[in-house]
């Protein structure tokens, strides 16, 4: 007891001077008392509670992950899925929460009709021999390194009327290279010409396609065009027996999805038969 006593008079007699200062008043730089109030803040003990160092944070008051799941964060970016279980770089995915949501079908058939489409457009705009085929042609402009270019991006290609086309480089440099391309490819093969007004430009005459080469390029075109319409359907339709066997969807919406599923195939495979006719209708009237 004597000894807790004395702790007490100890600590009183170490603040009993503060305590006669903040009872006198301090004085700022001017010679204007401060307010009583700031005095015993600024006089006032420290807290006997240290701050919690940041390495003893509980595990439950850390930052969870950006997918709000409370999970595990292992560091490595999530992909984000929208409301219909698509993800941005795969596009629509099946949605198991809405089966009957096709859109994912949908968007591959129009990858399908893109592609293919382009490539009949190439053939109707002149096939083969075309400035988008003559601008895609590679060019090793430098033997010593063997990179290869666009031709595109050495020398403009334009028409130059009837079965000429005018080939005009950016410089003199590429002007040999350019002509050693163009007599090695399979679709040419034949040497330009210089022109005489011009060092820079190389003329080209192309043979056209036999129409019977072209028609056998549409048909096997539009042949890749059906059977990648299938494969995207058989795709969609092994997801949905999955769905059946997972106790996801009973028998009628296997049914009812095979039904839906038809259908949109029916009607793209409609798409296919009219292009094709209608290319091979263009093709007939140019021969």
């Amino acid at each position: 007891m004597k000894t807790v006593r004395a702790a007490n008079a100890l600590l009183r007699n170490t603040w009993a001077p503060l305590g006669a200062v903040a009872r006198t008043g301090l004085t700022t730089s001017r010679g204007a008392p401060r307010p009583a109030q700031s005095q015993l803040l600024l006089l006032a003990p420290p807290p006997t509670t240290a701050a919690r160092p940041f390495s003893t944070t509980p595990s439950h008051l850390k930052k969870k992950d950006r997918g709000g799941g409370g999970g595990k964060d292992t560091g490595k970016p999530t992909p984000s899925t929208s409301a219909g279980g698509s993800t941005k770089d795969s596009g629509p995915q099946p949605n198991p929460s809405d089966p009957f949501d096709l859109a994912d079908l949908i968007a591959a058939f129009d990858k399908a009709d893109q592609r293919h489409g382009d490539v009949l457009r190439q053939i109707r705009q002149g096939g083969r021999f075309s400035a988008e085929a003559l601008g895609a042609l590679p060019v090793q402009a430098d033997r010593g390194s063997g990179m290869t270019f666009p031709l595109r991006e050495l020398a403009t290609v334009t028409p130059a009327g009837g079965r000429r086309w005018s080939i005009v480089a950016f410089e003199e440099s590429s002007v040999k290279a350019i002509m050693s391309a163009v007599q090695r490819s399979e679709a040419f093969n034949q040497q330009p010409q210089r022109s005489e007004e011009n060092p820079l430009e190389l003329v080209l005459t192309v043979e056209p396609e036999r129409a019977e080469e072209v028609v056998k390029r549409v048909k096997g075109e539009c042949q890749a065009w059906r059977e990648r319409l299938r494969d995207e359907v058989h795709k969609r339709e092994k997801v949905n027996k999955k769905w059946r066997a997972g106790g996801v969807i009973v028998e009628d919406d296997l049914v009812r999805l095979k039904t839906m599923v038809q259908k949109l195939q029916d009607e793209r495979m409609k798409v296919v038969a009219q292009k094709e006719k209608e290319v091979l209708q263009f093709v007939a009237s140019k021969s």
